[in-house]
């Protein structure tokens, strides 16, 4: 293993860096700790991520990393982590993985292959949109790419909600939709119309 500080290999059971000093995390030298990751049901995340034009997952994989920052790398940061997903998501996902196995989780995703596709799609999502006169097609393709952008964060989210089950978490799939989220679906649905209306509307 690597020290997350300066990247000089560590020795086993070490405490400290011998390069630089830094306090060496349990997650650095390969132990698995219990992470609470972030609860949100398949269908939510979905939702919220199609409704805000995919800025949820932001919050997604900030929420996620936070985790990470509380129980195995202090050191990181989860805003940064979260603003630039497409640098990170691999080892996010990995992670979950990893974590999840170790609670006896019986699925299994290519975190390689989810990372792609996600960068992929945001890539192209984001060379799409910024093309300067937008038809009813390219709305249509946008639409479709908002909806499938997402759809490769769902096998990390069933194994985080499988792991937080594990650690004894409320389930993730709430009755009823708290204060906040009711607030984000209004805002989202008023984001998204005006959003249409701006494309389809002759100038």
């Amino acid at each position: 293993m690597h020290c997350e500080q300066c990247g000089a290999k560590l020795a086993e059971n070490t405490k400290y860096c011998s390069s630089c000093g830094n306090v060496v995390s349990k997650a650095e030298t390969g132990a698995l700790l219990p992470t609470e990751y972030f609860s949100i049901s398949i269908g939510r995340l979905m939702l919220f991520s199609v409704l805000t034009w995919g800025l949820y997952e932001i919050y997604w994989f900030y929420r996620n990393w936070a985790a990470v920052k509380k129980t195995e790398l202090p050191n990181i940061w989860p805003v940064a982590r979260g603003i630039f997903a497409i640098f990170f998501c691999h080892d996010l996902f990995k992670r979950v993985l990893q974590t999840a196995k170790s609670n006896g989780y019986a699925e299994t995703y290519s975190a390689q292959w989810l990372a792609t596709g996600y960068v992929v799609m945001l890539i192209v999502g984001n060379v799409w949109g910024r093309t300067e006169s937008l038809g009813s097609l390219d709305l249509l393709i946008m639409v479709f790419m908002l909806g499938v952008t997402p759809l490769f964060l769902l096998p990390v989210q069933r194994a985080i909600n499988f792991n937080n089950k594990k650690l004894g978490l409320a389930p993730a799939e709430a009755t009823k939709f708290s204060g906040g989220e009711v607030v984000l679906i209004v805002l989202g649905c008023l984001f998204m119309t005006l959003s249409v209306w701006g494309i389809l509307l002759p100038e």
